[in-house]
């Protein structure tokens, strides 16, 4: 009960000297006819502040609203896919923003001269102290109208791989595989080289890998992994599945299954069920896939072992 007392006496100890401080300053009759003439004296613009807010307000309520409106039914005749959309929704909401904001202040006597001297002078601190801001913003500008990627498009960017969920002005975000959501400076992906999967028409090529042992039929180990493949209704039969030998490892030979999904979006899980189509048809026909085998040779040695003597 005591520690609870005094923390709070030293919360309301700071209050309690301002208040004191205050009330004996303003104990001069002096001291408070010349705040009451100061007070008097600044002439701040009430109603026009209020009838600015009021306009900004209701132009932006209705630019957003009739933009909306315009943009579905255009939307529909155009028939732009979701990414396009959902960019030039994000350019109007901004125009819109700024066109309001403008309107307001000259509604509230803002000198757009003066203005343009404000702006002038935020362009060099820009220059200097918000580099990286203004490079992401601009980066930003040119990925809503070049329009490399979509939402809903698999990207990878170095180390980081996911699906992207919004296009900003200052960055991209992205949902990994394992569900963690991955915000991306826009200036990092314009200077990278992102790596988009799901374009042009969200195909993709996958390849399996399988060894098979030296003493196979290595004709019939290709022809069959090309039949396992047709046989997956996910895969693509233009351009049609293809088996090469593609290396001679230690312990077997390397052979690849190259063949396009429709949606590369679903390649992991059309992968691991070729992979478990193969195991099942080569074990069938007597292909070993071997595991890694070492053959240990002991040596005898020359010598005859000598008996001591005592």
């Amino acid at each position: 009960m005591p520690k609870k007392i005094i923390t709070a006496a030293e919360r309301l100890l700071p209050v309690l000297i301002v208040v004191l401080f205050l009330a004996y300053c303003f104990s001069d009759e002096t001291l408070r006819t010349d705040f009451r003439a100061y007070v008097a004296s600044f002439d701040f613009p009430v109603r026009k502040t209020v009838r600015a807010l009021l306009i900004f307000l209701a132009f932006l309520y209705a630019a957003r609203k009739l933009g909306s409106a315009v943009w579905l039914k255009l939307c529909e005749r155009l028939r732009l896919d979701i990414g396009t959309a959902e960019s030039v929704s994000a350019a109007g909401r901004y125009a819109a923003l700024c066109a309001a904001a403008l309107i307001a202040l000259s509604v509230w006597g803002v000198n757009f001269k003066s203005l343009g001297i404000f702006v002038g002078a935020l362009s060099v601190g820009l220059g200097f102290g918000l580099q990286n801001i203004a490079n992401n913003f601009v980066s930003g500008v040119l990925l809503l109208f070049e329009h490399p990627f979509s939402v809903g498009d698999w990207i990878v960017l170095g180390d980081k791989e996911g699906i992207v969920k919004k296009i900003s002005l200052r960055s991209t975000e992205i949902e990994s595989f394992d569900k963690s959501l991955i915000v991306i400076p826009n200036a990092d992906i314009l200077s990278g080289e992102p790596v988009i999967r799901t374009r042009p028409d969200g195909t993709g090529r996958l390849t399996v890998s399988v060894g098979v042992d030296y003493a196979a039929n290595l004709d019939k180990a290709l022809k069959l992994a090309v039949q396992e493949a047709g046989k997956d209704p996910r895969v693509l039969k233009t351009p049609p599945p293809s088996a090469v030998v593609a290396s001679f490892d230690d312990n077997a030979v390397g052979i690849k299954l190259n063949c396009y999904v429709e949606n590369v979006l679903e390649r992991a899980n059309v992968q691991s069920g070729l992979m478990i189509r193969l195991c099942k048809a080569f074990g069938e026909n007597g292909i070993d896939i071997p595991f890694p085998r070492r053959v240990v040779s002991l040596k005898r040695s020359s010598t005859a072992c000598r008996r001591d003597r005592f």
